[in-house]
């Protein structure tokens, strides 16, 4: 006998489609679905809209072939993923609200599209297959399957990186600390324009204040501690932090900077973990005893929408 299908509609980067993975996980593990992903319909919206908006440099794809996934890949035939199925999502979404048996777990929004933990998702009557949308960023939703999640997220090919960086990383005490500097800055129709917005200022500076901070935190706690920077552009990050000893910045790579960065941040001993969900990821896979995981007080440099997207165990640093 078949099971019946949870199916969760993938979409946005790299951290997100592994929040929303990890999510769906658990919830076709406490249904006893059996879990799909749909890498077409959301992507395709996602692409559609960055091209819309004019970011020609964005390309959304399908991020998480490079791990070792139970779940299928649900042929494009059966999603939404083509002008009829756009209308026949929305339409059964509306019909969803006044059905028994709900076709939909959708993530829930408060009055100022602010996310949070809902734990009530799965207590409903479903249709025999559910699709699941939304990014519950949130480790509420499947830390009771973190042994689980560390097999799904386990790489299925060997990372290939620069030795340097892997053998410094794995002999020391490493701390990994990573400063994002995309997340006001969007490139307009014309490319050769690219505008920052007025908050790229302050959130280099909060994130600044959050690294220093760190290193001094760790200082303390950690004996020889060695700093490694990642960055999605190191542009006069070198002169801003030329005072800090024993700070290594990560800027090199081979083939694949997003994967061999990724890889090399999860190897680390500790983390200050940066307003990024990549950065998250990498420090909740890391298994390591005594692991220290470091997140920012100020809630500038949160990331998500969801007022639960840090874990209660890691450290506010101002």
């Amino acid at each position: 006998m078949n099971k019946k299908k949870l199916i969760c509609r993938i979409s946005n980067g790299f951290g997100n489609q592994m929040f929303m993975y990890a999510a769906s996980y658990s919830f076709s593990k406490q249904l006893n679905y059996k879990l799909f992903l749909d890498t077409f319909s959301g992507i395709n919206q996602d692409i559609k809209k960055s091209l819309k908006k004019g970011f020609k440099h964005y390309k959304p794809q399908y991020e998480l072939s490079i791990f070792n996934l139970t779940a299928n890949i649900l042929p494009k035939d059966l999603t939404f993923d083509s002008f009829f199925g756009y209308f026949k999502r929305k339409i059964l979404i509306f019909l969803d609200k006044f059905t028994f048996k709900k076709r939909f777990i959708i993530e829930s929004k408060d009055t100022i599209k602010k996310t949070y933990y809902d734990n009530s998702y799965l207590n409903t009557n479903f249709n025999s297959n559910i699709y699941v949308e939304g990014h519950f960023e949130s480790e509420k939703y499947f830390l009771n399957y973190r042994s689980d999640l560390l097999k799904e997220f386990s790489f299925n090919k060997n990372i290939k990186c620069i030795d340097n960086y892997l053998d410094s990383i794995i002999n020391s005490n490493s701390i990994s600390f990573a400063m994002r500097r995309d997340r006001f800055t969007e490139t307009l129709h014309d490319d050769r324009n690219v505008v920052k917005i007025k908050k790229t200022f302050d959130f280099e500076k909060a994130q600044y204040d959050y690294i220093i901070n760190s290193i001094s935190y760790f200082k303390k706690r950690v004996v020889n501690p060695k700093f490694f920077l990642f960055s999605d552009n190191f542009n006069e990050l070198e002169k801003m932090f030329s005072h800090i000893a024993d700070l290594t910045f990560v800027k090199d790579y081979l083939s694949n900077k997003v994967l061999e960065d990724f890889f090399l941040m999860s190897k680390c001993k500790h983390f200050a973990v940066a307003p990024t969900s990549f950065h998250w990821w990498a420090a909740w896979l890391n298994n390591g005893a005594d692991k220290i995981c470091l997140r920012p007080s100020n809630e500038f440099l949160n990331p998500s929408n969801n007022s639960d997207f840090w874990p209660e165990s890691w450290i506010k640093i101002d």
